[in-house]
């Protein structure tokens, strides 16, 4: 597997083939990423250009030469940076017939985002260990405090279980995110 760092190398020494390979590895995540910004299809596209062109000019540039993230941690936080310009600028004539078509829209990409994010946190919660589960529905579903959830379940203190909270979080979402993959 090519680390990050070669990768950023190969764009200094302008690997086209690269590029496109980056290109097509994030494109998927990246729209998936941005339809929770409730933006058109073809606009994220078109900010995924304008990124996938600034990742590229801050390697020619020399403003990115050693990575501190993952290269995607890095692409999605540009991709943001532009979905946030793009939403603070008017993109149509207002009239009251625009503004409706264009909240329906939005509508429909938010119920496919959450349905896929429901579908993921579903499959990924069947895998969590019945401890886990358990200490999450009582934190997050049922409200309790960790001081109830502390004598309900038991433990001994309440950082112990504040820290077995924690593992179960990080643990869901791990199982979500290779769910998603």
């Amino acid at each position: 597997m090519v680390k990050d760092q070669d990768l950023i190398e190969s764009l200094k020494d302008n690997d086209l083939k690269v590029l496109d390979e980056v290109y097509l590895k994030y494109k998927d995540d990246f729209i998936l990423f941005a339809r929770t910004f409730s933006i058109p299809k073809n606009d994220i596209e078109d900010i995924y250009q304008e990124t996938i062109i600034s990742l590229y000019e801050n390697i020619q540039n020399n403003k990115l030469s050693k990575l501190t993230s993952s290269l995607k941690t890095y692409l999605f936080a540009i991709g943001k940076f532009k979905i946030l310009k793009q939403l603070n600028k008017p993109r149509f004539p207002y009239s009251q017939d625009n503004v409706i078509l264009v909240s329906e829209e939005m509508q429909v990409f938010e119920a496919e985002v959450n349905e896929e994010r429901q579908k993921t946190l579903k499959k990924s919660w069947a895998q969590l260990g019945d401890k886990c589960q358990q200490i999450l529905e009582l934190y997050y579903y049922k409200g309790k405090t960790l001081d109830e959830i502390q004598k309900d379940l038991n433990y001994s203190s309440k950082d112990v279980l504040k820290s077995q909270k924690s593992r179960c979080l990080k643990q869901l979402k791990e199982l979500a995110k290779k769910t998603h993959e």
